[in-house]
C-alpha cells in the first residue's frame, strides 16, 4: 500500500505535510494471473484448464479537520469480462416498460419436487428430506448453474431433470434407459401420478414441457440424514427460480469496472457511511450462520452508526433502492459491543407492512454472534434466526497456525442436516508458506506460496473441485 499526503492544488503545498488542509491518499492494489487445472475422478489425466488474470485497485482518501471531524471515502477499480444492465423496451400500450435480455442465469436447479415411497413398507418419503437423486449412475442436487440464452422474459422456459421409478401401467418393471419425454412437475399440475399400490407410475403426457427423463425399476435418493434409500415413484430438479432479469454483454477483452463506492463522515456525533455495495452489520457469517440479517444492495445504502456507552456501538442500515417505497425499504439494526477481548454483535432486519398502518415495522431476521480473543488463541460464535449455528477456533502453535470451524444446518428443503467442520493447519518458513486443511467429507486441500515480497508464487489442490490453481499475485 502507498500513502501519498496532498495539500490544496500547488506542489508547494504538497510538502506542506502538516498542513489543516492535508489529505491523507492510500492507493494500493493486487494483479493475480495464472491457470486452472483438473486431477481427479472426471479428469483421470492432468488437464490445463482456464487461464485468469484478476487486476483490482483501491483508491481511498481521507481528511480530518481543526475541530475533529473525520471524513473520507475510497472505492475499488478491476476488470470484468462481462458487464450486467438492465434493459427496459416500451413495447406495450399502456407505455409501460417490458424488459428484454441476452442472457438469464439459474442459481442451480433449485428446487425437487417427487411423489416417493420406501420399496420396503410402501411409506411415502417426504420430498423435503431429498438432498440428491442418482439418475444415470451419477448423483444430482440443487447445486449446478443453469443458462438460457433469449430475446424475451415470456419465452424463458425452465430445464428439468426426472428420474421415474416403478412397475409401468401396460407393463412389466420399468427398464433402465432415458426417456425421450419432457416433463413439467409444476406442483398443482400433476404431471406424474402414483397409483394405489404406490409402485405404478403414470406420466401425464400432456404436461411435457422441457425436461430430460431417466426411469428404471427403483430410484436411490440421498436423504437429510445422509442416508440412502431406494424408492419408486417420479422425482424432478427443476430451475424454476431465477436470479433477477438483467442484460449481459460478453466482451471480447476485459474492461475497466468500479465498485465499492463509499463516503463518510466521523465525528462525536458518530459515522454517517453512504455506500454502493453490500452491508453485513455487526455479526461476521461463520460456517454459513450469522447471515440471516444483511442487505443486497440494489440501490445506496446509508449506515449510521452511533457511538454508546461501554464499548456499545448501535447502527441502522436502509436499503434506498430505486421505486421502492416505504414499506419496500430494506432495513437492518443492531449493534456491537467490545467488553475488551470479549466482543458482542447482534443485527435484525425490519419488514413493515404496506397495507397494514398498525405494523410498523416488524423482526423478519436476526442474527447474533460473540468473539474472544486472548494472545494466540481467538474464539467466535454465530447464529441465526433460520437455526444455523456456527464455531471457530484459531491459535498459534509452534510456528504453525491451527485453525477449524463447526456448523450446524437448519432443517431446510434438500439441505443435508447435522454437524459440518473444517480444520486447517499453515506455516511459514524464510518465505516459503504451506497450508493442508480437510472437511467433513475427508475432501483434503493442499497450498504452496513462496513469497518475495510483494509477488507471491502459489499452487493448490482442492480435491472436492477436482482441481486447482497454480499463479502468481503482485501486490502494491
Amino acid at each position: 500500500m502507498k500513502k501519498f499526503l496532498i495539500a490544496g492544488s500547488s506542489l508547494a503545498a504538497v510538502a506542506a505535510a502538516g498542513s489543516a488542509g492535508a489529505v491523507d491518499v492510500t492507493l494500493g492494489g493486487s494483479i493475480n494471473m495464472g491457470i486452472e487445472y483438473g486431477l481427479g475422478k472426471d479428469n483421470q489425466e492432468l488437464q490445463v484448464g482456464d487461464a485468469f488474470n484478476e487486476v483490482s485497485l483501491s483508491i481511498n482518501a481521507a481528511h480530518t479537520t481543526d475541530g475533529g471531524l473525520a471524513f473520507g471515502g475510497g472505492f475499488t477499480m478491476g476488470t470484468a469480462a462481462e458487464l450486467e444492465f438492465n434493459p427496459y423496451e416500451p413495447t406495450k400500450g399502456d407505455g409501460a416498460g417490458e424488459k428484454w435480455y441476452i442472457k438469464r442465469t439459474v442459481d442451480g436447479r433449485t428446487n425437487i419436487v417427487a411423489d416417493l415411497y420406501n420399496v420396503s413398507g410402501g411409506g411415502a418419503v417426504s420430498e423435503n428430506d431429498v438432498v440428491s437423486v442418482k439418475i444415470n449412475s451419477a448423483w444430482y442436487g440443487i447445486d449446478a448453474e443453469q443458462v438460457e440464452y433469449s430475446l424475451s422474459v415470456d419465452s424463458f422456459t425452465s430445464s428439468n431433470l426426472c428420474k421415474i421409478a416403478g412397475k409401468g401401467t401396460d407393463g412389466p418393471y420399468l427398464a433402465a434407459k432415458a426417456v425421450d419425454a419432457d416433463v413439467n412437475t409444476t406442483k398443482g399440475n400433476s404431471a406424474y401420478s402414483i397409483a394405489s399400490n404406490k409402485a405404478v407410475v403414470e406420466v401425464d403426457s400432456s404436461a411435457v414441457t422441457s425436461a430430460v427423463a431417466y426411469q428404471g425399476p427403483f430410484m436411490e435418493v440421498m436423504m437429510a440424514s445422509s442416508e440412502t434409500k431406494m424408492v419408486v415413484g417420479a422425482a424432478c430438479l427443476t430451475g424454476v427460480d431465477s436470479t433477477e432479469t438483467n442484460f449481459f454483454m460478453d466482451n471480447a477483452s476485459k474492461v475497466l469496472t468500479v465498485s465499492n463506492a463509499s463516503i463518510y463522515i466521523d465525528g462525536g456525533f458518530g459515522k454517517l457511511t453512504l455506500q454502493s455495495g453490500d452491508y453485513a452489520g455487526g455479526v461476521g457469517a461463520i460456517a454459513g450462520a450469522g447471515d440471516q440479517a444483511d442487505i443486497d444492495a440494489d440501490g445506496l445504502v446509508v449506515i449510521a452508526q452511533g457511538m454508546g456507552l461501554m464499548g456499545a456501538n448501535p447502527y441502522l442500515a436502509v436499503d434506498l433502492a430505486a421505486g421502492d417505497t416505504l414499506g419496500a425499504f430494506e432495513v437492518i439494526t443492531g449493534g456491537t459491543m467490545d467488553l475488551g477481548g470479549l466482543a458482542l454483535g447482534f443485527d435484525m432486519a425490519l419488514d413493515n407492512d404496506a397495507t397494514d398502518p398498525l405494523d410498523v415495522f416488524g423482526v423478519s431476521a436476526w442474527d447474533l454472534g460473540a468473539s474472544y480473543a486472548m494472545g494466540d488463541l481467538s474464539l467466535a460464535f454465530a447464529t441465526d434466526s433460520s437455526s444455523d449455528w456456527g464455531l471457530s477456533a484459531s491459535m498459534a502453535i509452534a510456528g504453525f497456525g491451527v485453525s477449524t470451524t463447526f456448523g450446524s444446518k437448519g432443517s431446510d428443503p434438500h439441505t443435508k442436516t447435522g454437524i459440518t467442520y473444517s480444520v486447517a493447519a499453515s506455516t511459514a518458513l524464510n518465505g516459503f508458506g504451506l497450508a493442508i486443511g480437510f472437511d467433513q467429507d475427508l475432501q483434503p486441500t493442499i497450498g504452496v506460496d513462496y513469497d518475495l515480497g510483494g509477488l507471491k508464487l502459489y499452487a493448490g489442490y482442492d480435491a472436492s473441485d477436482e482441481g486447482g490453481k497454480v499463479g502468481a499475485t503482485l501486490s502494491f
